[in-house]
């Protein structure tokens, strides 16, 4: 997490050349790293009670679990997970214009999301908790509020606004409208929000952990990408603006 405000992952405008490793197109990169969450819980849900085990109600050790039929309410959790990523996977990249990646950042990518859904799948099916079988009402309705206004701002397009345009003509301009007054990625703050919707909804410990490590990847990088809008539009940029967090950071 620290090391993460000192170097950025190469991708997006931040990528750069050397030993960050060959270049990868954008939209075909992004799809492979994406795609793998969905497949990988669903690999899980079905298969995973062999490799994961979970207490169940009564504390006990979930072995035996039937594979095929998780709790009633994960079932949402599950439709809520593929809603997410098939649009990240599919819409996101055939709708926006994107800059290459790296095959290193793809690979390491790629990696998180096949262990991420995997732990997260299993945990839904096959672990049981007392929150998935017996839901808290203000958990459950609290958390799904969340997810899905962090869904609406994460997937929200900024507006257009040409006359804010770098000096150089770099291609890009100051993004404007809702949030973006605010902050420079209001689109991660909204994944943020997403998946800690998910995890309170979820109550699970794979839900929390994913939160967490949301957070700790997208805050530095919001924090980069401040700084690139700074250098490149120079006062143009209101320094009024934050990173991710409104008033804070």
């Amino acid at each position: 997490f620290p090391l993460l405000f000192l170097v950025s992952a190469p991708y997006g405008k931040l990528v750069r050349g050397g030993w960050w490793g060959p270049e990868v197109n954008g939209r075909v990169g992004w799809f492979l790293q994406e795609i793998v969450a969905p497949l990988s819980l669903t690999l899980a849900v079905v298969r995973g009670a062999g490799v994961f085990s979970f207490p169940s109600v009564d504390g006990r050790i979930a072995h035996d679990v039937d594979a095929a039929s998780p709790p009633p309410l994960a079932k949402l959790f599950i439709v809520c997970w593929w809603a997410h990523y098939l649009n990240r996977a599919v819409l996101y990249p055939l709708t926006r214009r994107m800059s290459p990646t790296t095959g290193p950042v793809v690979a390491t990518a790629v990696c998180f999301n096949l262990v991420n859904g995997a732990l997260v799948g299993a945990e839904l099916a096959h672990g049981h908790s007392a929150h998935l079988v017996r839901p808290g009402l203000r958990a459950l309705v609290g958390g799904l509020a969340l997810f899905c206004a962090g869904g609406g701002q994460h997937h929200r397009r900024p507006h257009a606004a040409p006359p804010t345009q770098g000096p150089e003509d770099c291609g890009h301009y100051v993004p404007r409208g809702g949030l973006f007054e605010c902050v420079t990625c209001p689109h991660y703050l909204g994944e943020v929000m997403e998946w800690t919707g998910f995890a309170v909804a979820t109550q699970t410990r794979a839900g929390w952990a994913f939160a967490f490590w949301t957070f700790a990847n997208l805050l530095p990088r919001a924090v980069a990408y401040r700084a690139w809008y700074r250098d490149k539009f120079g006062d143009k940029y209101p320094k009024g603006i934050r990173a991710m967090i409104p008033f804070v950071w």
